[in-house]
């Protein structure tokens, strides 16, 4: 496999001066491990480590090599392990916001071309959750294609419903049902897997990322399966590390952790992006800076009152800008609101103490 066929594009060729990089070999990530990775040339696979110097460089965790990226790395044919000496631009970068309070992001992979967003049509079906994934993949840049999986639980009139209704709270995003039990469906989601391009498959685990995985590998067992609880349809991490796998065909696909929390979202192109229906509607209000919410005028509480947008589609559309805007503020707005938080809830747990007491 030569790099071109390996996602190697001139986007990536133009970053390189031929005069600064001779006996470094240009090489793609394709896995991540604690301490180490493994790059490939699209033809052999070696471990690498990164330098001291370009640790000391990163300024944060978004700088050092994640799954997907192009490096240049020093003794790639040593017979030990290579050392990365640089990280070219990224095209792409699928990331999301830590969990917790602090401002942090973690980076789960880098150039993607596609990313396929499953989600389940058994027990664990959740429309605000699947488009939380969406607003995260049109923040990176990503096409995002959306996966119904497990289509074999529902009856052919019950299945036409749901996709009814992803299809009006995601309006512009290509959506496909399969089953991985009785295959229908299936050739259809295999044919978008294209020589050459890189995709990811992201959703909760539980939803049959890694079984679908086996089925475009053509090997049932190639990747470790773990069962899904019947009460919610929630499974556990069958894929504890980020890798990226080829196909008989060339496409290339990583595969990620289901990730069971997004974490607060800082994403505004991706909510424009997402809810655009909502924001042409916005543009339409009253005020410049409507906020949507009981306010004077707003031509989005209009349209919903009107049953012209969907009241689920608006309130998850509300819920996202919170969060966006809870992102945005500063560490030290973030520690006074936390402390007038504390104050409220001693205050509150004071006279709770108080009423306890006069009886």
């Amino acid at each position: 496999m030569t790099l071109e066929e390996f996602g190697f594009s001139p986007w990536f060729r133009d970053q390189i001066n031929p005069d600064s990089t001779d006996g470094l070999a240009i090489v793609r990530v394709t896995a991540v491990h604690k301490g180490e990775c493994e790059v490939s040339d699209g033809e052999e696979t070696r471990p690498a480590k990164t330098t001291g110097r370009l640790r000391h460089q990163a300024k944060s965790k978004l700088d050092y090599p994640t799954v997907g990226d192009w490096v240049l790395v020093k003794d790639f044919n040593s017979g030990g392990f290579g050392t990365i000496q640089s990280l070219l631009k990224r095209k792409t970068e699928l990331k999301r916001k830590t969990a917790g309070r602090t401002t942090g992001y973690q980076l789960i992979a880098a150039n993607i071309d596609t990313a396929f967003i499953m989600q389940t049509l058994g027990p664990g079906f959740n429309l605000p959750r699947l488009e939380r994934y969406l607003v995260m993949v049109n923040e990176s840049g990503i096409e995002p294609v959306v996966l119904l999986s497990k289509s074999d639980l529902l009856a052919d009139e019950e299945l036409e419903h749901v996709i009814g209704e992803v299809r009006e709270r995601m309006p512009n995003a290509q959506i496909l049902s399969f089953s991985n039990t009785n295959r229908i469906g299936l050739e259809d989601v295999m044919a978008l897997f294209l020589p050459g391009k890189t995709y990811c498959i992201i959703g909760s685990s539980g939803v049959g990322k890694t079984t679908l995985l086996n089925n475009l590998l053509g090997e049932e067992d190639y990747l470790f399966t773990l069962p899904v609880r019947d009460k919610d349809g929630k499974g556990l991490h069958s894929t504890t590390w980020r890798e990226l796998i080829t196909l008989e065909n060339g496409a290339l696909v990583v595969d990620t952790p289901g990730m069971r929390e997004l974490g607060q979202l800082d994403v505004n192109e991706g909510i424009n992006e997402t809810f655009d229906d909502i924001t042409e509607l916005a543009a339409q209000c009253r005020f410049n800076d409507c906020s949507h919410v009981g306010t004077l005028g707003c031509a989005v509480v209009e349209a919903v009152e009107r049953g012209e947008l969907s009241e689920a589609r608006y309130n998850n559309f509300v819920r996202l800008m919170k969060e966006a805007a809870f992102h945005d503020q500063s560490v030290l707005e973030k520690r006074d609101q936390d402390k007038k938080l504390s104050r409220f809830y001693r205050s509150v747990q004071g006279n709770n103490r108080k009423n306890k007491g006069s009886y």
